[in-house]
């Protein structure tokens, strides 16, 4: 039996696609008649807490983390370099509050952004990349605490990816918060899975499981048919957006994901959306 350790919490709503990913990749590489069992965290934690606990671990403990991949990270942990979004999760759309719309209509450049205020998790490697970027950023400790924030005038928007978005609509209803239909913030960044640096009987089971998956096309049907990408593409690829470009300097070298002009061309006919 193969054991996963899965750092998260388990079935969070807006982690299944990265569990069911998980799976799916892990059943490719599955050797007849094996048994896997994932077992789940018992309380969720910060990012970087999660990143500190894998990498001190035994590398007999087959820990699995999912996370937006930066030049620490892959110093401290082993990345398996296949991109779980695409690259998707670079491309953010702003939060705000409804009444706020029309001020968000005047914005074109950087420059005029870095005259309004962001909110970011502590410990979020996007924070990061807003400040190197000179935006105005407030923290906050998780999303259900920065949309209270954003409601309160804490600050003026909160970035999330394209992605996230279809999963906390309830959020937003709940606070009188809209999605700003134009601006779209875009960065490279991609959420790798990591294992602990000594695990390479781990890493290599996973990297083969991505190559039959995308030799097969398994893993661009799941991608492609699911709630949340269906989604993200269907916002990028109606109307017409005005992006505003970041450097992400945490990026490690090498990092190739879809540009914004890729995910915003016209795609082919939706198929029906996965169960999440």
């Amino acid at each position: 039996m193969l054991t996963i350790d899965v750092k998260a919490v388990n079935q969070e709503r807006q982690e299944g696609y990265y569990i069911d990913l998980l799976k799916r990749v892990l059943e490719a590489s599955k050797a007849p008649h094996e048994t896997i069992q994932y077992r789940f965290a018992d309380y969720q934690f910060a990012q970087l807490r999660w990143v500190t606990e894998l990498s001190r671990e035994s590398p007999h403990n087959n820990g699995v983390l999912w996370t937006m991949t930066t030049q620490q990270r892959e110093q401290m942990l082993r990345p398996i370099r296949k991109p779980l979004f695409e690259g998707l999760i670079g491309q953010r759309v702003l939060v705000i509050r409804r009444v706020d719309r029309e001020k968000f209509a005047r914005i074109n450049t950087l420059e005029q952004l870095r005259e309004l205020t962001a909110g970011q998790g502590v410990q979020w490697p996007d924070l990061d990349i807003f400040r190197a970027n000179d935006l105005p950023v407030i923290e906050g400790n998780g999303k259900e605490q920065l949309y209270k924030m954003l409601a309160a005038k804490r600050f003026d928007y909160f970035p999330r990816g394209v992605m996230e978005i279809v999963s906390e609509q309830t959020l937003l209803d709940q606070y009188d918060l809209i999605v700003e239909p134009r601006l779209i913030i875009s960065y490279p960044a991609a959420i790798y899975f990591f294992v602990n640096k000594h695990n390479h009987t781990l890493a290599q089971r996973l990297e083969r499981g991505w190559e039959v998956m995308q030799a097969s096309g398994e893993f661009q049907r799941f991608f492609y048919s699911h709630e949340r990408v269906v989604h993200a593409l269907r916002f990028l690829q109606s109307g017409q957006h005005h992006p505003i470009y970041l450097h992400n300097p945490l990026a490690p070298p090498g990092l190739q994901v879809k540009p914004l002009k890729d995910w915003l061309a016209p795609g082919r006919p939706w198929p029906k959306p996965a169960k999440p």
